[in-house]
């Protein structure tokens, strides 16, 4: 496995939907090649972050309208 293939793949693999003959390569790959484990390990700090960050309201009048635009008639 290369490092462009990693880049390509690391967030199928992180998100748990990499096809299972892909993990072993790249998990390997990450054990041989720092710079490529410490994108992952910044990927990994990002999602975290992320995950933190609080999530705006929604206005009620948006709301109303996207329920009446999803609702079945």
């Amino acid at each position: 496995m290369t490092c462009e293939d990693l880049l390509r793949r690391l967030v199928e693999w992180e998100d748990g939907v990499l096809p299972a003959d892909f993990c072993g390569a790249l998990e390997q790959h990450l054990r041989d090649c720092p710079p490529c484990a410490e994108l992952h390990a910044d990927l990994r700090h990002l999602r975290v972050l992320c995950g933190q960050i609080p999530r705006p309201d929604m206005p009620a009048e948006l709301r109303r309208k996207l329920i009446a635009l999803l609702t079945p008639r």
